[in-house]
């Protein structure tokens, strides 16, 4: 049974916020309105009865991980966190995928490198600009900036999961699958991916998961506690999304639902905090001083391996990480 004190609707509430803004001379937040036709190169919104929807995209479909994303993100969080007719947020991918890729389609449709993440010498200023600034106010905007519940959408193929993981709800589609790339591909794992993974996964399972590039399923995902549910697909995903939403909604007050998503990311908080901003820092040396390729071909032969590894499981086998790739095998249980 939902029980709610006599108080004005949320949304009566969050008007007399913005009313109350302006009466005190504040600043006042930018609308929805505006901030979803700024960032509609990055990110389709809509929002009815105080929910927010927003998914992350490249020309409509799933990204290509580049600057406009990099810097997209943090500007979302702050704008749409400092917004107080939001009360929860759900966020995700685009498609059936959430990453087609790191770098960008040109016009005529062929692909061209990420060049805003080199770490060649003579532009080497771009390594502040495009990665640690953005990176960091990334994490930090997602968690501490946003004040009310949100609801992560891990459609298909994610290689930058924490942006999924990071929310308070983490639902999946069935072919969901990801894995951390940072290693593999020369890289110290720094820009918060480490957190969440070491946080959700356990220390002992993530050392193993990062240093072998290990293929995680969405069922594997769910079994080690990175998920909540797992859906047929995107539409599905969001679908419920948006169920849980309403669930919230219904439940607790305004004041209550903020002050209880506060205490739930309290430990989130806390190991950012401590450790974000000089991990990061330590990510970009190596990157420059190692000359870490942003471009490598990993993520492309990582979905092959991640078809073989989804095909292993629906037969009840497993495909451990091999030097010259894995054979199916029995899990020993």
């Amino acid at each position: 049974m939902v029980i709610k004190a006599n108080y004005p609707s949320d949304h009566e509430r969050s008007k007399r916020t913005v009313e109350a803004e302006k009466f005190y001379g504040t600043v006042p937040h930018m609308p929805f309105e505006e901030y979803s036709e700024r960032l509609k190169h990055c990110f389709i919104m809509k929002r009815k009865n105080g929910i927010l929807e927003a998914r992350l995209h490249t020309n409509g479909g799933p990204v290509q991980w580049g600057a406009p994303e990099h810097q997209g993100l943090h500007y979302f969080f702050n704008w749409a966190g400092r917004d107080p007719e939001n009360e929860v947020i759900i966020f995700g991918g685009t498609g059936p995928d959430f990453f087609q890729g790191i770098g960008k389609t040109a016009p005529d449709g062929t692909w061209l490198p990420a060049t805003e993440f080199t770490s060649h010498p003579d532009e080497s200023w771009k390594m502040y600009d495009f990665q640690y600034y953005d990176g960091t106010n990334d994490i930090e905007g997602q968690i501490f900036d946003i004040e009310v519940p949100t609801i992560g959408v891990w459609c298909g193929a994610s290689f930058h999961s924490d942006l999924v993981l990071f929310n308070d709800i983490t639902l999946c589609t069935e072919d969901a699958w990801t894995t951390e790339m940072h290693f593999r591909t020369n890289m110290v794992p720094g820009d918060g991916v480490q957190i969440a993974w070491r946080e959700l996964m356990g220390r002992k399972r993530y050392a193993y998961a990062e240093l072998t590039g290990e293929i995680i399923t969405a069922r594997k995902a769910l079994a080690l506690g990175m998920v909540n549910e797992i859906c047929a697909d995107t539409d599905a995903a969001y679908g419920r999304a948006w169920e849980i939403a309403e669930l919230i909604m219904r439940t607790g007050t305004r004041t209550t639902r903020r002050i209880t998503t506060q205490i739930l990311r309290q430990k989130w908080k806390e190991d950012i905090a401590k450790e974000l901003r000089n991990a990061f820092s330590t990510e970009m040396f190596v990157t420059a001083t190692e000359h870490s390729p942003h471009e490598a071909d990993y993520w492309q032969r990582a979905k092959d391996e991640a078809a073989l590894v989804m095909a292993a499981e629906k037969k009840g086998k497993v495909i451990r990480p091999r030097i010259d790739g894995g054979q199916e095998e029995d899990e020993i249980k």
